[in-house]
């Protein structure tokens, strides 16, 4: 049986193929939204009832999906592999590449990213490709040289702990950046074979990861083992220390009291004989002091989306699931009109949101506030796209960039700073716009961008969406987060997507930013103030 994300993957790549070949964009639609509700939701794949019962997924589409989950493929999409580009999908997840490039590209002979970005790097010339997408795909290809994006290492992650259920991610991946350049990932001698079993693994035809990446340690020096390759250096070295002080040092092969070594199986175990609290992979690059001032939690998320725009769930059902969470609190961030494939909201509509939000508020839990904001677009020249009238009636405001992502440093950075700028803006979502292994930050002066916010007072978004993990904290600028306001929100689609909260904090933990810096680890009062201030 296939697994319900494999499952969802597979409808992902044939609504894509029936993009490229030109068919009914309703097609289209509908296998994508089948998709993202076999993500989120506890579906049965098997199952064709439960299937046929689920919103947005049709009947043709529910035999398809118990077809997949028995291992089996739908015909059309054999055709079409056969037919069409071997990479279309991660193609399609290039920016400025829709389907017609995608032809376009084919008509050439490309058909993998690879091949794309070597015609690219030579310097040829490759038709149906612009100038202006030029210079924002060869941005793309070295953004990638960064390293693999955090969610394809949370999966692969996830892949290897079926054989392997003791694997740890190690350094880069375990710390959380954004994105790894070596992934590597540390297992017992027991479960060596099992783990490399699965290697390598090709990711979209870019990276690839191979048997050198699962490292390999006894299992009673697994602890030391995994706090030496997590790291960083300095942390390892305030361990040490502890351990120093209990008589106990750390040697290559694992802990030792004087020439005896020391079953240590666990890091808990040997932060338990350093005598020290365990610390979070992602705060180990700090030290004690800002360790102890850093975000572990927030009282809500002011950057959801719901069915009156491009969300999977109600706002009952979202706000319902924050409750459940125990957040204080919950805004409805809707997009706004100029975002017609998210299906943006009008002024009017808007207001007429606004009365249903009011008769939800009385039937909710006391001590929880829903809010109304909105996620308006920054247009080109830095405007919004909503006016100052309808801005004023809304609880959030989060201005962010969904469309000209090529534009030229002055022109990337003046928009951003014209947007911080106005008096109504709670936040700048998504600052960076870019997705994780398909599109790159807009090239913004990051320094003059930040310079801004600290003046204004306009908080910047700490993205906790997997494919975002944007603002990214290595873009700080010499004065790191000093100064700045912050949100960290989710930019939740669905109910499950509020869980991709812990991300997030680990962002803001990473660049060192301290929870009183963060407008929603403080009570409702708190989100809105800032905004009311100005």
């Amino acid at each position: 049986m296939r697994d319900p994300r494999e499952i969802a993957a597979l409808l992902y790549e044939l609504a894509d193929r029936v993009a490229f070949a030109g068919e009914s964009p309703f097609k289209v639609r509908a296998y994508r939204e089948a998709a993202r509700r076999l993500e989120m939701d506890a579906l049965d794949p098997g199952s064709l009832a439960a299937l046929e019962a689920a919103p947005g997924i049709g009947k043709k589409i529910a035999q398809k999906i118990v077809l997949m989950a028995k291992g089996e493929l739908p015909p059309g999409l054999v055709r079409r592999r056969v037919d069409q580009p071997p990479e279309l999908s991660a193609l399609l997840r290039l920016p400025g590449v829709g389907p017609s490039t995608a032809r376009r590209l084919w008509a050439e002979g490309i058909g993998t990213v690879g091949g794309l970005q070597d015609r690219l790097q030579a310097g040829e010339q490759v038709g149906g490709v612009s100038p202006g997408q030029r210079r924002q795909l060869l941005r793309a290809f070295a953004e990638r040289r960064l390293g693999v994006p955090l969610p394809d290492l949370i999966r692969v992650t996830e892949e290897l702990r079926g054989d392997a259920p003791g694997i740890a991610p190690t350094g880069d991946l375990r710390r959380l950046d954004p994105t790894v350049l070596h992934p590597r990932w540390l297992v017992t001698r027991a479960e060596a074979e099992a783990a490399r079993r699965h290697l390598p693994i090709l990711l979209e035809g870019i990276w690839t990861i191979g048997p050198d990446a699962v490292l390999v340690a006894e299992e009673d020096a697994f602890g030391p083992a995994l706090l030496r390759h997590t790291g960083p250096p300095s942390f390892v070295r305030e361990v040490e220390g502890a351990l120093a002080r209990h008589g106990l040092h750390l040697a290559a092969d694992g802990l030792y009291r004087d020439a005896r070594r020391i079953a240590c199986r666990t890091e808990a175990e040997l932060f338990e004989a350093a005598g020290l609290e365990q610390v979070a992979p992602p705060l180990r690059g700090l030290d004690p002091a800002a360790r102890k001032e850093a975000p572990t939690r927030v009282l809500g998320d002011l950057h959801t989306h719901s069915t009156w725009s491009d969300g999977l769930e109600d706002i009952e059902r979202m706000a319902a699931a924050a409750i459940e969470r125990g957040y204080r609190y919950l805004a409805v961030s809707d997009h706004s009109q100029g975002l017609k494939v998210a299906r943006g909201l009008t002024p009017e509509r808007f207001r007429e949101q606004r009365r249903e939000i009011e008769a939800l508020r009385r039937t909710l839990p006391e001590g929880f506030t829903l809010l109304q904001g909105c996620e308006v677009d920054i247009h080109a020249d830095g405007s919004l796209d909503l006016p100052d009238e309808l801005l004023e009636e809304l609880d959030v405001v989060i201005a962010s960039v969904h469309n000209h992502f090529d534009q030229d440093i002055m022109s990337a950075t003046e928009r951003l700073i014209k947007a911080i700028r106005h008096p109504l803006v709670t936040a700048i979502g998504h600052p960076g716009a870019r997705k994780l292994g398909e599109r790159p930050p807009i090239a913004a002066d990051w320094e003059k961008v930040f310079a801004a916010a600290r003046d204004a007072g306009t908080a910047l978004e700490l993205s906790a969406s997997p494919r975002r993990l944007d603002l990214d904290y290595r873009w700080l600028d010499r004065q790191g987060p000093q100064g700045l306001l912050f949100v960290i929100d989710t930019d939740a689609h669905s109910a499950h997507e509020l869980g991709y909260m812990p991300l997030g904090i680990a962002q803001a933990q990473k660049a060192g930013v301290q929870s009183s810096q963060v407008l929603n680890t403080g009570p409702v009062e708190e989100v809105t103030r800032p905004l009311v201030a100005r």
